[in-house]
């Protein structure tokens, strides 16, 4: 665990810098949860942040360190049944790819999901390791 996110309150957009460059350009990334477009124009990720953990991946964190858990929902800009399927599908999978390659995220489990607009979407369990800081 050499590396560690910002502060709490600045681990969305610590997130977008960190993802952002590793990821094609045409994906967009929204720092807050948003309610997906009738129609995405490119792959689009949001985060959701739903808890905190002690203990991300059974180790204990350091003093001050949280492991923020942060669910990264990528969405295809493909509407079509099959071929939307299949490009979110390997969406997904670049994307895992490149939460594998950082010292300080991981992800356990993902989960596709069918919105009710049509569109397929992934919803990539993370932690993040960050920083509780007193004010």
């Amino acid at each position: 665990m050499s590396l560690v996110f910002s502060d709490i309150a600045g681990v969305r957009a610590a997130l977008k810098e960190r993802l952002a460059p590793s990821l094609p350009a045409r994906w967009v990334i929204e720092e807050n949860l948003k309610e997906p477009p009738t129609e995405y124009r490119s792959p689009l990720i949001t985060f959701e942040f739903t808890r905190f953990e002690s203990a991300p991946d059974g180790r204990e964190l350091g003093a001050g360190q949280v492991g923020a858990a942060v669910d990264l929902v990528l969405g295809s800009s493909m509407t079509a049944a099959g071929d939307g399927e299949d490009d979110v599908d390997q969406l997904a999978l670049t994307l895992v790819q490149v939460i594998d390659r950082q010292s300080d995220m991981y992800w356990s489990t993902a989960e596709k999901q069918r919105l009710a607009a049509g569109q397929w979407a992934w919803r990539i369990h993370t932690i993040v390791l960050t920083e509780s800081k007193e004010k």
